[in-house]
């Protein structure tokens, strides 16, 4: 097995946290479906206000190091690295920053829990998502921050092509770091929105949580796709709703009021 590793570079001007490399014995990640339908929706269940839907057209990128290396299996103190791997790797990581594109929608809704019921209400779609895992996550939020970001196409298009010519090496380190900058996407958001929550005494939770997760039926990234209006960003969303291109993500943070001094 191969590893690799690069330090903190510049891309185009702007400066990105280290960047970092690779364990090439990749594996394919295959997604995987839930079986039944767990969601369920019910008519004028609760009434709530949805914030209006912010548009982000432009995030700046940001590539953390130690999670690149994370992802692809490498340990510092267990491997091994040449100063050639250090620069290929640097190259290919440059070549994936330089055809993404980050993009995001985002806003924040009214909600109701119901502990018992395993159920979150949110008015908006008229939809109430079902899911142990979800109510346990979000506690005793009143809120919640809905957001959707996408890497773009052009970095999808360049890893399938990668792929398509057996160029293995590249498009393993293409796809972890894009994988990575769409994530750091989401951090960016979260910190834009917990400064301004400060301001009214509520504070976000730093965990996320998506569509396909445990027992949080994937289908209801259908009604997140709608609500936050994607396919102004460009995105497409298939009948097992799977978000494309590549590298297109949703996810839900919980809000809370600051209570006490």
């Amino acid at each position: 097995m191969l590893f690799l590793s690069v330090n903190a570079f510049e891309v185009k001007g702007r400066r990105n946290a280290g960047i970092s490399l690779i364990s090439l014995g990749f594996h394919a990640y295959c997604p995987v479906y839930p079986g039944e339908n767990t969601f369920i929706k019910k008519k004028n269940w609760y009434i709530t206000r949805m914030q209006k839907l912010r548009t982000f057209p432009y995030i700046p990128l940001k590539v953390p190091r130690h999670k690149i290396l994370k992802r692809l299996g490498y340990r510092r103190r267990e491997n091994e690295i040449s100063q050639r791997m250090m620069s290929e790797v640097d190259t290919w990581i440059t070549y994936a920053a330089d055809h993404i594109h980050l993009k995001a929608t985002a806003c924040i809704g009214d909600i109701q829990i119901d502990h018992g019921n395993k159920t979150v209400a949110l008015k908006q779609s008229d939809t109430v998502f079902e899911s142990a895992r979800f109510t346990r996550f979000l506690g005793k939020a009143d809120q919640l921050l809905i957001m959707g970001i996408t890497g773009g196409q052009d970095v999808a298009d360049k890893i399938k092509q990668l792929q398509k010519d057996k160029r293995m090496t590249g498009a393993v380190i293409v796809d972890a770091a894009a994988s990575e900058i769409v994530d750091e996407g989401f951090d960016w958001l979260m910190a834009l929105f917990n400064k301004e929550l400060v301001r009214e005494r509520k504070v976000l939770k730093l965990k996320r949580f998506s569509a396909g997760y445990g027992d949080f039926d994937i289908r209801f990234q259908a009604d997140v796709y709608h609500i936050l209006k994607m396919e102004t960003l460009g995105v497409a969303i298939t009948e097992t709703c799977i978000l494309m291109p590549e590298k297109s993500v949703t996810a839900f943070c919980g809000i809370s009021k600051v209570t006490g001094e």
